[in-house]
């Protein structure tokens, strides 16, 4: 393999590394072992681990209990969804069937009358309700948490990109919620709508949705609330 690729030693392979970040000495390796051993000794370690399963986790960025029940599994693997994918034209057996008894449920989880049926992503979706926020209201601003996704608000920055401007909202640093005093500050008669999460990002929960809602409205803007519903 060596002689393929034009050079004489492996070393070469690692010239790009400098020396001063080399671990020169040796590997302080146990001797080898059989894989039944190894599996054996692997799993000790892990059961040290305290487990999702054990503890309820909001870590932040996602990184909190999703729950999906057995049923869902159960019925997705019916033949009518196996190749249904939402967006696309065509008519699968059962696919709008389901939808509509997805978005019935969705519409009593949530107390709204219209929901609209799966969309691709958080993100886009959040960027979609800001983007029509702003042609509902007229307004060109919206104000997002200083805390949201890096990801989730990169899509939303494409979406309104020279169109819309995002202001951001501090957050209480010793308990992670919205700051309204700042958000009471920055909201104008120009703010479209205040956009805020739960979880947030931090994997706080925002208990202050109700207050964020009121000012939002005071001042004629919509509220768009990002929540995970699982």
């Amino acid at each position: 393999m060596l002689k393929e690729i034009g050079i004489t030693s492996a070393e070469q392979l690692f010239v790009d590394i400098p020396q001063r970040i080399r671990h020169t000495k040796r590997l302080n390796l146990p001797h080898p072992t059989s894989e039944y051993e190894t599996r054996r000794h692997i799993g000790k370690l892990l059961s040290r681990n305290r487990t999702s399963t054990e503890l309820l986790s909001f870590l932040g960025a996602g990184c909190w209990p999703h729950y999906v029940p057995a049923v869902c599994d159960e019925i997705n693997s019916r033949s009518e969804f196996v190749t249904a994918y939402a967006g696309d034209p065509y008519t699968d057996l059962g696919r709008y069937q389901a939808l509509f008894e997805f978005q019935s449920m969705i519409g009593e989880l949530v107390a709204l009358d219209v929901v609209s049926y799966p969309w691709y992503d958080w993100a886009s979706v959040a960027s979609d309700a800001l983007r029509m926020a702003s042609k509902l209201t007229g307004r060109p601003e919206i104000l997002v948490p200083r805390t949201i996704s890096p990801d989730r608000l990169a899509v939303i920055r494409n979406y309104c990109d020279g169109q819309i401007e995002i202001t951001f909202i501090k957050e209480n640093r010793e308990t992670g919620q919205l700051d309204l005093e700042d958000l009471k500050d920055k909201i104008s008669t120009k703010t479209a709508a205040v956009y805020n999460e739960n979880p947030d990002y931090l994997g706080f929960i925002e208990v202050g949705c109700e207050d964020i809602s009121r000012i939002a409205h005071d001042r004629g803007a919509l509220f768009i609330a990002g929540v995970e519903p699982l």
